[in-house]
This record gives C-alpha cells, sequence and structure tokens, in this order.
C-alpha cells in the first residue's frame, strides 16, 4: 500500500486524514499549524516538520491549502515540496486554486519526472465530488486514492479544468445565497414570516441565512476569494460575467465589516444594514 502525504490538515484535511487512516492507508502529515497537524497525530498520523519531509516519507501528497498563496508558499523554497520532488511522486491539488498555479507548478514537477493533478472538491449531502484535471494517466493514479475519499468523481479535462469547474460551483453558489438573502430580507421588511419561503414555498435555503450565528471556519473569506480567481480567468478568457462581479462586491462588504471566521451565510448581513434605519 503506497503511503500518502497530506499537507494542510485543517477543516477539510482532518476529514481526508480521518477516512484515510480508518482505511488503513499510512499516513505522513504536515501543516504549518501545530495543532492541526497534532490531531491526526493522535489519529495515528506521522507528522513532520516541512513539506519537504513528506515528499521523502510518501509517493502520493496530497495539498488540502486555501488557496494559490498557500500552494506557493508549499512547493518553494529550501524545504518546500517542488525541490524535493523525485520521478513517481504525484501531487494532487484539492483546494481551490487559481488554474493557473496548478498549470505552473505540473511543469514544474514534470521537469523533476513527477506529476499533479488538480482535484478540488464540493461538498454535498451524500459527501466529497471531487473534479479531476490532468494527463489520463496521472489522474488514473489519483482516482485510486480519491476514490477512497469521493462521493463522486470525474476526469473534467486536462490540467486546471478541475479548478475552472470548481469556480464555476462557487459562482453558482455564491449567486444562489445572495438572492435568497436578498429574498428574505425583502419578505421580513414586508411584514411576513421569511421562512415561508422554505417552510411552504420549498425552496432549498440554506438554515443559516435565517439566523444571526455565521461562525464556521472562515468560510466566507475563502468563498470571495475563489470568486476573484473566477472575474481574473474570466477577464483573461474574454467571459461576461456581470452577476458574479456584483456578488464578489457582496462578499467584499460583509467580509469588511463582518468577523474572520464567519461562514457564507454571513453575507445576510449585506441586506440587512441596507434595511437599518438611518441615524
Amino acid at each position: 500500500m503506497a503511503r500518502i502525504g497530506l499537507i494542510g490538515v485543517g477543516n477539510v484535511g482532518s476529514g481526508f486524514a480521518r477516512v484515510l487512516l480508518e482505511r488503513g492507508f499510512p499516513l505522513v502529515v504536515h501543516d504549518q499549524e501545530p495543532t492541526h497537524a497534532q490531531r491526526a497525530g493522535d489519529l495515528g498520523a506521522q507528522v513532520v516538520d516541512s513539506p519537504a519531509a513528506v515528499a521523502a516519507a510518501a509517493e502520493v501528497i496530497l495539498l488540502s491549502l486555501p488557496g494559490s498563496h498557500a500552494v506557493t508558499e508549499v512547493m518553494e523554497g529550501p524545504a518546500g515540496l517542488l525541490a524535493h520532488l523525485q520521478p513517481g511522486h504525484l501531487v494532487v491539488d484539492t483546494g481551490t486554486t487559481h488554474p493557473d498555479t496548478d498549470i505552473h507548478y505540473q511543469r514544474l514537477c514534470q521537469e523533476r519526472g513527477a506529476a499533479l493533478v488538480d482535484a478540488p472538491i464540493t461538498g454535498r449531502r451524500q459527501g466529497w465530488i471531487f473534479m479531476l484535471g490532468g494527463r489520463d494517466e496521472d489522474v488514473a493514479r489519483a482516482a485510486e486514492l480519491i476514490s477512497v475519499l469521493a462521493y463522486q468523481h470525474r476526469h473534467v479535462g486536462p490540467l486546471g479544468s478541475g479548478q475552472v469547474l470548481k469556480l464555476a460551483n462557487q459562482m453558482v453558489l455564491a449567486g444562489q445565497w445572495a438572492v435568497w438573502a436578498e429574498a428574505i430580507e425583502f419578505t421580513r421588511q414586508a411584514g411576513m414570516e421569511p421562512r415561508l419561503l422554505s417552510d411552504y414555498l420549498e425552496f432549498p435555503i440554506a438554515d443559516g441565512l435565517y439566523g444571526d450565528d455565521f461562525a464556521a471556519g472562515g468560510q466566507l473569506a475563502l468563498h470571495y476569494k475563489d470568486l476573484g480567481y473566477a472575474l481574473d480567468l474570466a477577464h483573461h478568457r474574454g467571459a461576461q460575467v456581470p452577476l458574479t462581479g456584483l456578488v464578489h462586491e457582496v462578499f467584499k462588504a460583509v467580509k469588511a465589516s463582518g468577523q474572520p471566521d464567519w461562514n457564507q451565510m454571513g453575507i445576510v448581513t449585506y441586506w440587512r444594514r441596507l434595511h437599518r434605519p438611518p441615524g
């Protein structure tokens, strides 16, 4: 059984670690936050102090990181992953990263005889959906491991395609939450019970949009980052995305006025502030 490396043991990575260890995979982990890594260590993973040490101990390396900046930090530097990759290494980026970042590092991995697959995830009630981009042989190898973690997984195209599809996923979710939040506050201002939208009209509205507790790991800031990637990619590919631009501005305003650990449901406060009496 191949030894698996995991860099990033936060909200999502900790779930990966738990599943892999339960299935009996030898696992070596690293996280810049020692307490995150130690939680995986308590479950039976080997904890190491650098990405380089992960490369020395594992053949397949999962990245579960919050964005392009974190991928660059992990890949670069004397104790980074890139300088210590060997022929046969496979890196699987499961975070939401700018497609150009993964394309860049895939080229550098190939120079060392290694490979990289982009495999961002999205969550559904049944579990994780992975969107895989890369060469056929690399994706087939990655899928052997991902099938252990995934509710669904599919090879969606060449390197970077997984990230493009993930950004489209983020655009849909963000726009949906924004419309729901606006409808909720419209209904409230009209003197009616907003929960009629879900309880009677049966719209699948996220329950958190009705409440006031948005603390849940900082996903609002991460989703704002993802929408920024989508707008940047749209600019360079000539795609017209006016609705995403508007929703991105809502996320920006709430990110600036809310708390760092808020989840995406915090965007409802944008409409609540608009309806706040002056003075």
